[in-house]
């Protein structure tokens, strides 16, 4: 039973600004779930999104708005301007890159809260006043992602459910309007950024050598802020091709756009493809018909975990992830999450795993029974609430 904290000695109101993002109906779910009292508002980028929300403020009298992203907030800070008068917190969540969403400094004194799924993105929110920052990282919704009873036949013995990125990148080149000459050097830049992901913009520009340097300087800070993404994203498809071709001599089944069927047919190994399947109605069940789910982060998000470190364990399934410091704070590695440390060394780790059926349980038991004690969307709303309480209402 998880214990709800109140807040001026009353059970929370919160209003719940929506929007079409995976995160969002769980955290709606998990508010319903703990008999906590919500209304929501769908966001949307029109002035009658806003009245909206102020009528709902004015009927809920909330004790604070949760939002995902920064949903519902401007860049001038006019509506947290406006909160304050009414005395009314705001949670933003940060499941995504903040530095797209908040560009600028806030005040303050604002009534603002920002949680982030990366752990190093709290020194950059502290750099731009925001009164209080914490790590909170993703969790599960357990009332889709759980075990089923009886056993269930092994479909695939290894899978991996995930984006090559490259719609991001075409989102990036398409938003950019860079020069010939940078668009020569972006995916030589990416893979020298592979290979070192500590290497500086400045590093990587002196390496490429030619002219690269003094065009990128020429640009406007936006521009290469938005250049820099670009060498991140292209850093981050190379390493998960690699990865992701060392599943091949498993006969893997990939869920995942287009480009995995063209980059990894290119290897004439045998797999199977699928473009898309359904996050809530789908998902699940492809993970517990795997033998054993593979799992990689993003280069420029390497801190964070993904959505999927909870919930595959979550399905009662075996989970095999990259290894990153930020596991040690929510699981034994070892016990409760198998990892990989090397991509090198993944068909290795993989044919281990495979062979071990009883340490694949033992890991199973123990990662499933941490994420339904910790690591649900139900704690993560509690968490929420608490230090609302806290910085706010103390």
């Amino acid at each position: 039973m998880i214990n709800i904290p109140h807040i001026k000695g009353q059970r929370p109101r919160v209003l719940l600004i929506t929007q079409d993002y995976f995160i969002v109906p769980e955290l709606a779910r998990g508010l319903r779930s703990l008999g906590i009292s919500f209304v929501s508002v769908e966001f949307q980028q029109t002035p009658s999104f806003l009245k909206e929300l102020f009528d709902k403020v004015a009927f809920l009298k909330p004790h604070f708005i949760l939002s995902v992203n920064h949903a519902g907030l401007d860049g001038d800070g006019q509506v947290l301007g406006l909160l304050k008068r009414c005395g009314v917190p705001f949670a933003s969540w940060f499941v995504d890159r903040q530095e797209t969403f908040l560009r600028s400094a806030v005040e303050s004194n604002s009534l603002l809260a920002v949680f982030s799924w990366d752990p190093e993105a709290i020194s950059s929110l502290n750099k731009r006043n925001v009164p209080y920052a914490q790590y909170l990282p993703l969790g599960t919704d357990t009332s889709i992602f759980h075990p089923v009873r009886g056993d269930h036949e092994y479909l695939y013995p290894v899978s991996f459910v995930g984006s090559s990125w490259t719609s991001k990148i075409v989102e990036v080149l398409r938003a950019g309007g860079f020069s010939a000459a940078l668009l020569r050097k972006y995916k030589i830049l990416g893979g020298l950024l592979e290979e070192d992901f500590s290497i500086n913009i400045n590093e990587l520009l002196d390496l490429a050598g030619d002219d690269a340097s003094e065009t990128y300087m020429s640009l406007p800070s936006g521009k290469q802020e938005m250049f820099f993404r670009l060498i991140q994203l292209q850093a981050t498809r190379l390493r998960r091709i690699k990865v992701v071709s060392g599943l091949l001599e498993f006969n893997p089944a990939i869920v995942g756009d287009v480009y995995w069927a063209r980059a990894l047919s290119k290897k004439r190994m045998d797999f199977t493809w699928w473009n898309h399947l359904k996050y809530e109605d789908e998902l699940p069940a492809f993970y517990r018909q795997s033998m054993l789910n593979f799992n990689t982060v993003s280069l420029q998000s390497a801190a964070s975990l993904n959505q999927r470190i909870f919930d595959v364990p979550a399905c009662g399934s075996f989970l095999l992830t990259e290894y990153n410091s930020a596991l040690e704070n929510l699981f034994e590695p070892g016990r409760e999450v198998a990892c990989y440390d090397e991509p090198d060394n993944i068909p290795e780790v993989i044919s281990k795993w495979l062979s071990d059926e009883k340490g694949r349980k033992k890991i199973i038991r123990a990662g499933m029974k941490r994420i339904f004690a910790e690591h649900t969307y139900q704690h993560r709303i509690v968490e929420i609430i608490s230090k609302m309480n806290l910085v706010f209402y103390k």
